[in-house]
């Protein structure tokens, strides 16, 4: 014999239980909404949640999505991340030796715009400074300083350059030390020609285009 069992009745819920339902429901939608939709669909975040939540930059992502396959892309506004140049960049290493309070200059010639990426190392510290002369000079004393560290000085600078002014931009190194310091000159850009100075005299330092 099966033994059944009674089921207990389950009535229909109250008018009051669904209005009740009904409005934590649509709290938890508005609650959603200003929380977690807007902050993410749109980058509106009134609430300051979807910051915290790290849910604004979800909308900037997408609108900068690439476009589908096939579609033209959108041209970038404005020239600041693209400079064309006119020919081959050109690559220089240069190997200097000061002695105790001598001093040295090297200097490239560049167009407005152009750029360059640079390293120089050196075995002991030497002030330094990095600085540029256009070809149209407002006075013959006029320079243009980039970079300065003459106290305590330092043994090494790496970084990328572009040219304010058409003109010759480099550095001047001075040891002012009492042992001999060495120092390694690494450059890569689009500049025309290099010189280095002693005691004020150009001497012409020759650079190869890229092979």
């Amino acid at each position: 014999m099966i033994e059944q069992k009674d089921s207990s009745v389950v009535g229909a819920p109250s008018k009051e239980k669904i209005l009740k339902a009904t409005g934590i429901a649509l709290a938890v939608a508005v609650l959603l909404l200003f929380t977690v939709v807007l902050p993410a669909e749109y980058g509106i975040d009134p609430l300051k949640t979807g910051a915290a939540l790290g849910l604004t930059g979800i909308s900037k992502a997408v609108a900068s999505d690439p476009p589908p396959k096939g579609a033209a892309p959108k041209p970038v506004q404005g020239n600041s991340v693209y400079t064309a140049q006119t020919s081959l960049y050109k690559v220089d290493s240069e190997d200097l030796v000061l002695g105790p309070k001598e001093g040295v200059e090297i200097k490239y010639h560049m167009q407005k715009g152009a750029g360059m990426v640079y390293e120089w190392k050196a075995n002991g510290v030497v002030s330094f400074e990095f600085h540029g002369e256009p070809d149209q000079k407002p006075n013959p004393d006029y320079f243009e300083s980039y970079e300065l560290n003459d106290k305590p000085g330092d043994n090494h600078s790496y970084g990328s350059f572009t040219a304010p002014t058409t003109g010759i931009h480099g550095w001047f190194w001075e040891n002012m030390g009492d042992k001999e310091v060495q120092i390694h000159l690494t450059t890569a850009g689009f500049y025309d020609s290099a010189k280095m100075f002693v005691d004020g005299k150009p001497e012409d330092l020759p650079v190869d285009d890229v092979k």
